[in-house]
């Protein structure tokens, strides 16, 4: 028995995010944690308490530093002209006095690494504390996708240690929070990590030894666990926050917060763990989502049950399609506790190039022997795709039948009842594509009996250093392609195309991709974020 039908969790979702989407690369790094296919980020962070750049940076915690690098870009929003928000201004404000101390800085490099066409710095900026906050036992935050990056710094609105409650109140009002949520936000902002005495000597002394040489005082005992113990020790008075009880009272900015509605808040997340989770859980969504009025965020995106992963077509050199790369299974349901990936039915079935189906036209993955993790528990497991397919058939789409058990009755995974489509027209070449020291050799073959082929062209996006900012700016080149015969096509189908540019930086800034694009037939055809060549070139 086959469910045509996705599953029920994932019918809201069909309709707002299918495959291929623009934010793939993101949707990728929220459900893929850890194991095959990651997507890397939560190296960075993996254990809460974990230093920056591979625990090179003593003393420092990299999830701490994500969610307050967040708030301060955050931080610049006016809700009466709409201007500021999370969008990737912080780069531009580092050397602000409320922007102390190199943390911010280090983020943004690393976010840089992540950042691309398809996944602003701000997107990613988000990403960050929805991952730090759950690796670190915190509540499950919701992810909207789609922020602009700014291209200047924002107002210097971030609130200062040494400013008075009133100025905090006026701050966070302007930025779309009232007192009682300005209490819940610094207290769910300051569950991690403490405050630096080479940053901030005004506000720690003597802490600086052998052992701590940054002279770190923890916000609470229990620093590197999203945790209610900021308010438990602020109400029991066993407190070491440096903000809270430290030697200079100007500086005890969360003492004034804290205790400007009679400690009501506090008492409330000191006596209700849960309360506090569900508190920071609602407060880091709207922080996340406060963005320049002029930007549309995607809806909540969730992972899809069933997705590709780096699947292409391409020709190869017996004249076939190949077809290769990865499905991703995603599940949340109660049967995939015990689901035991190499014994999952799981079956690939295709159309051909003209929509029709035929009873050869499927293949099974193979399970991977390598696992992947996911930051909400779920299941999540990737089955290798290798199969090759006739070019005078072609391909045009696939569903994917799998079940937990050979003896349930499958569910068809159909991307919202469409299909998950590819195209076989216009398909990059990795044979003979390459590099040499400063240039990019692409080849492309495009089929030739379709009709006309106008602007072939590769679309080659890396990104470039902006003044001023650590951030980078994603660059697009637009290169046209050419017809050759060297390389000859595998295929009497398909004729061969080239293109050359700039190879950019050979340590590239963040990620570089590149889309190659033709109509043929008086219809555009685009096969979409290929990765950066890689080899040398001499065919």
């Amino acid at each position: 028995m086959l469910k045509i039908a996705l599953l029920a969790a994932s019918l809201a979702v069909a309709r707002a995010y299918v495959w291929p989407s623009p934010y793939d690369f993101l949707e990728d790094g929220y459900s893929v944690a850890t194991g095959l296919n990651a997507g890397g980020m939560m190296a960075e962070i993996s254990t809460c308490g974990a230093a920056p750049f591979g625990g090179r940076l003593s003393g420092r915690q990299a999830a701490a530093e994500w969610i307050r690098t967040a708030y301060h870009d955050m931080a610049t929003h006016d809700v009466n002209t709409g201007l500021g928000g999370l969008d990737g201004s912080i780069g531009f404000e580092t050397n602000r006095p409320q922007n102390i101390g190199s943390a911010m800085n280090t983020s943004m490099v690393f976010f840089a690494g992540f950042q691309g066409r398809t996944s602003s710095v701000s997107d990613v900026m988000a990403l960050s504390v929805i991952l730090a906050t759950k690796q670190c036992g915190g509540p499950s935050v919701p992810f909207r996708a789609g922020r602009v990056d700014a291209t200047s710094g924002g107002p210097e609105t971030v609130p200062e240690p040494h400013q008075s409650l009133e100025s905090h109140i006026e701050s966070f009002a302007k930025q779309g929070f009232n007192a009682e949520e300005m209490i819940g936000l610094v207290a769910c902002g300051h569950t991690l990590g403490g405050t630096h005495e080479i940053d901030f000597p005004q506000t720690v002394n003597g802490a600086v030894t052998g052992d701590n040489p940054e002279g770190v005082m923890h916000f609470d005992k229990t620093f590197d666990a999203f945790d209610n113990h900021i308010a438990t020790e602020w109400i029991d008075g066993t407190t070491s926050n440096p903000l809270a009880a430290g030697f200079n009272a100007t500086t005890n900015s969360d003492a004034r917060i804290f205790a400007s509605d009679g400690n009501k808040t506090m008492q409330g997340f000191a006596s209700d763990p849960a309360s506090f989770q569900k508190v920071c859980g609602n407060l880091f969504e709207r922080m996340l989502n406060t963005v320049p009025r002029s930007v549309q965020l995607t809806d909540v995106i969730e992972p899809l049950p069933v997705k590709p992963f780096g699947l292409t077509l391409a020709l190869v050199e017996s004249g076939a399609l190949a077809l290769s790369g990865w499905i991703r299974i995603f599940s949340n349901a109660p049967e995939a506790a015990n689901a035991n990936a190499d014994n999952m039915p799981v079956t690939l079935i295709w159309k051909d190039r003209n929509g029709a189906s035929n009873a050869s036209y499927s293949t099974t993955p193979t399970a991977a022997s390598q696992t992947s993790t996911s930051i909400f528990g779920s299941f999540v497991h990737f089955w290798q795709v290798d199969a090759e397919i006739q070019p005078e058939f072609g391909h045009s789409s696939f569903v994917v039948d799998w079940a937990f058990d050979a003896q349930e009755g499958l569910t068809r995974a159909d991307n919202g009842g469409g299909g998950f489509p590819l195209q076989d027209v216009v398909l990059f070449q990795p044979i003979g594509s390459c590099n040499t020291l400063t240039t990019t050799t692409v080849i492309v073959n495009i089929r030739n009996d379709l009709g006309a082929v106008t602007s072939p062209t590769v679309e080659y996006t890396l990104n470039v250093a902006i003044q001023g900012t650590i951030a980078t700016r994603p660059n697009t080149t637009f290169v046209a392609l050419s017809p050759t015969s060297s390389p000859a096509s595998f295929s009497p189908l398909y004729d061969t195309y080239i293109g050359t540019f700039p190879r950019g930086p050979q340590i590239p800034l963040g990620r570089t991709t590149f889309d190659v694009v033709a109509t043929v037939g008086g219809k555009e055809y685009k096969q979409l974020n290929n990765l950066a060549v890689q080899g040398a070139c001499g065919f």
